[in-house]
């Protein structure tokens, strides 16, 4: 079993190893494609191939870290055999970009447009080659999810395909190693060759230049050096506007209350600003006093309003809390940690609080009740996980840039009203967003929205705020991560306050009454999507962990949405590109960037082995009236 494990966590840093030289490479043909376009696409189609390659080495990466100790030892053979293969194709394609990364100056060096030329067949081998790999690959993460007998079987099928494809990769890659990369390699050492001549030519004009020239005056100078700087401002905005092009714009909307603002933070502490010293965090300490002084005033106030008749024990521990209110002291008395933890855990207040809509608590209360005992030692300082649940709002746009593996990411937040004036000063920013994360807290679908008649949900008011935003022009070409937070209160709750008492529509399954509400919830949510956008939902309990599987399953998705965009912006620019020129034969190319775009679309969010109280069955749809 040790053995297994070291080959997975083995295959695992392979894997790792081949997605960063893709990436490399990727980045390498973008570039070459920006300096030179070829008639039929081919540089385009690759790097779509590419891709889709890396982000499906991606799910097996993430599938192997959390199935290190359920893996048949056919499927690690297989994983072997198609990393070697994968690892030909990367040295390949670092081949073709050394070859073409040459800068090659001049309209008369034909050595260099005939290796542009001879490049493009070495272009297309390597794109079948991408293709099957990938396939192969997809292949292999359907066996992944196979179990029992089953699985045996098509882990065997499986793996007679994928032996054949890659026996197919590599006759395709020996031939395009052959004629055709002989042939780069002279013609970009004759490229080289014909620059050396034009420096020694150019080098004599200057010396002949230099023998009846007189000494530039000082307005030439000045001229001189302001083109230059011109020139230097021109290469930096042409960069700046590269990398915007590239850049994952991603906006965070929602209730403040409903768990966005630990989203906001948690990126933050990971990707940006790293943890806080002990220094750092003991400035916490007093906000933190005070989040549990409330999470006491809520308690004492939901027993009094109640009325509930308690037990004597309890009675006592009541009084505590009462107590601990009127000397007010800063830290927390062991007597009100005790009363605390009793009274959280009773089955009375249990109840009461499920059923609670009027008393407002602290937005993490059942995570600071559990870690009172810890907070009211004498020696304690804020863990990440307290600072990060501190509720620090504030109005406006919060922004972040960090690097998520290989996504260059642009957070916005948006943080409660924004005044007019300022949405038509900074709104326009996020335009073409590549997504919008809508969070919602679902347990409070039992709590009357004070802005709507008649005690309505405040889950309708979030409805028209979801429709608001999700239908602004700007988005039009963004997809949408709906984030339903609380899923655990909410189900809970169901069995206190129906659902159809405050959505009188809402049609009740008595065989699965859980599932039926969920539907009932996306399909309020998805009809109001009156602009069509892909919308992937998320239930979830985002203060019961770290998150780490909704960061996964959402960087899965992001990679995806962004491949797809990707792939949209290059056939819309090649459409354009055609019809300025009047036409051309450029069917093939379009017909495979659509195909590709098109399987990347009909692709899922994966979960990687969540639980279901962290994260449930991630769903996409597309459209107001299709159901998952």
């Amino acid at each position: 079993m040790a053995d297994d494990e070291k080959r997975v966590f083995a295959l695992i840093s392979a894997i790792g190893t081949i997605r960063d030289r893709l990436r490399q490479d990727i980045d390498g043909l973008r570039q070459i494609h920006n300096r030179w376009k070829d008639g039929n696409g081919s540089s385009i189609n690759l790097i779509a191939q590419l891709t889709a390659l890396k982000s499906s080495l991606g799910n097996i990466q993430d599938w192997l870290n959390y199935a290190v100790n359920d893996l048949h030892p056919q499927l690690l053979s297989d994983l072997d055999v198609l990393t070697h293969s994968c690892g030909i194709l990367v040295r390949h394609v670092d081949a073709l970009n050394v070859c073409l990364g040459y800068r090659d100056h001049g309209p008369v060096d034909f050595a260099a447009k005939l290796k542009y030329r001879v490049a493009i067949r070495s272009m297309e081998r390597l794109q079948q080659v991408a293709r099957r790999q990938n396939d192969a690959v997809n292949l292999l993460l359907a066996a992944c999810h196979c179990t029992a007998q089953a699985q045996r079987k098509i882990l065997l099928h499986k793996s007679r395909q994928i032996r054949k494809e890659d026996a197919a990769n590599l006759r395709t890659l020996s031939s395009s190693s052959g004629l055709n990369g002989a042939c780069i390699t002279g013609l970009a050492q004759l490229s080289r060759f014909i620059q050396w001549l034009r420096l020694l030519f150019h080098m004599k004009l200057a010396r002949d230049g230099l023998d009846g020239a007189v000494s530039p005056t000082d307005e030439e100078n000045e001229e001189m050096a302001a083109a230059t700087r011109s020139e230097a401002i021109d290469r930096a905005l042409q960069r700046e506007a590269t990398n915007l092009r590239h850049e994952t714009k991603l906006v965070l909307v929602g209730n403040t209350q409903s768990g966005k603002e630990l989203i906001m933070h948690q990126l933050k502490v990971l990707f940006t600003e790293g943890y806080h010293s002990t220094e750092e965090r003991l400035k916490y300490r007093s906000a933190i006093y005070q989040v549990i002084h409330s999470l006491i005033q809520s308690i004492t106030n939901l027993l009094k309003d109640t009325g509930v008749t308690l037990s004597k024990e309890l009675n006592h521990d009541f009084a505590i809390l009462l107590h601990e209110l009127d000397t007010a002291k800063e830290g927390i008395t062991p007597d009100a940690v005790k009363a605390i933890t009793t009274i959280w855990s009773c089955p009375e207040f249990s109840k009461l609080y499920v059923r609670n809509f009027e008393i407002d608590f602290p937005q993490y209360a059942p995570y600071f009740a559990q870690e009172a005992p810890r907070i009211a030692d004498a020696d304690y300082v804020p863990s990440e996980a307290d600072i990060i649940r501190l509720n620090q709002s504030m109005r406006g746009i919060n922004e972040a840039r960090f690097n998520w593996d290989e996504l260059d990411v642009h957070l916005f937040n948006i943080r409660g009203y924004v005044p007019q004036h300022f949405r038509e000063r900074w709104y326009h920013q996020l335009d073409e967003a590549t997504a919008v994360i809508y969070t919602v807290d679902v347990s409070l679908y039992n709590k009357p929205s004070p802005q709507l008649p008649d005690n309505q949900s405040i889950l309708v008011h979030e409805f028209e705020a979801f429709e608001t935003w999700v239908n602004q022009p700007g988005f039009a070409k963004s997809s949408i991560i709906l984030i339903l937070n609380n899923f655990s209160r909410f189900v809970s709750k169901m069995a206190y306050a129906p659902l159809e008492k405050l959505f009188p529509d809402y049609v009740r399954n008595e065989s699965d009454p859980e599932l039926s509400a969920r539907q009932y919830l996306l399909k309020q949510f998805r009809s109001r999507n009156h602009q069509a956008l892909p919308v992937y939902s998320f239930w979830v309990d985002l203060d019961s962990s770290d998150n780490q599987h909704l960061y996964q399953a959402l960087k899965s998705t992001l990679s995806k949405v962004q491949q797809q965009q990707q792939l949209e912006r290059q056939r819309r620019a090649k459409e354009e590109e055609e019809e300025e020129e009047g036409g051309g034969a450029w069917g093939s190319s379009v017909g495979s960037v659509a195909a590709a775009a098109a399987e990347a679309d009909s692709d899922r969010p994966v979960t990687n082995g969540a639980s279901r109280a962290n994260l449930l069955s991630p769903s996409r749809s597309r459209g107001a009236l299709r159901e998952k």
